[in-house]
């Protein structure tokens, strides 16, 4: 697998060169200079140290698990609340993309 699913922080609030296809699933959106992101890395990427990788689907299901517990999906037009945000989900749409 050349390209692999991580999270990142921006480089002084540009997407790092590492990442072709990010800025999934913020954790702490408000705290912009510390946020962190999902995404895809390049193919046969040097990561920074600080740049975690997930081997599979559960790896991204579990770090997601530690701040997304209480999102939920909502119609974009209607805001109507359309139950809980899945995790499971979010992973396989990033697998997808490797």
């Amino acid at each position: 697998m050349a390209k692999k699913v991580i999270s990142y922080k921006l480089e002084n609030g540009t997407v790092p060169s590492y990442v072709s296809d990010g800025g999934y699933f913020p954790k702490d959106p408000n705290d912009t200079p510390n946020m962190v992101l999902l995404g895809v890395s390049v193919d046969n990427p040097t990561l920074p140290a600080e740049v975690a990788e997930y081997a599979d689907e559960a790896a991204v299901i579990e770090y997601l698990e530690t701040y997304t517990a209480e999102w939920r999906n909502t119609d974009p037009l209607t805001k109507e609340d359309l139950g809980p945000w899945s995790q499971a989900d979010a992973a396989a749409f990033l697998f997808a993309k490797i």
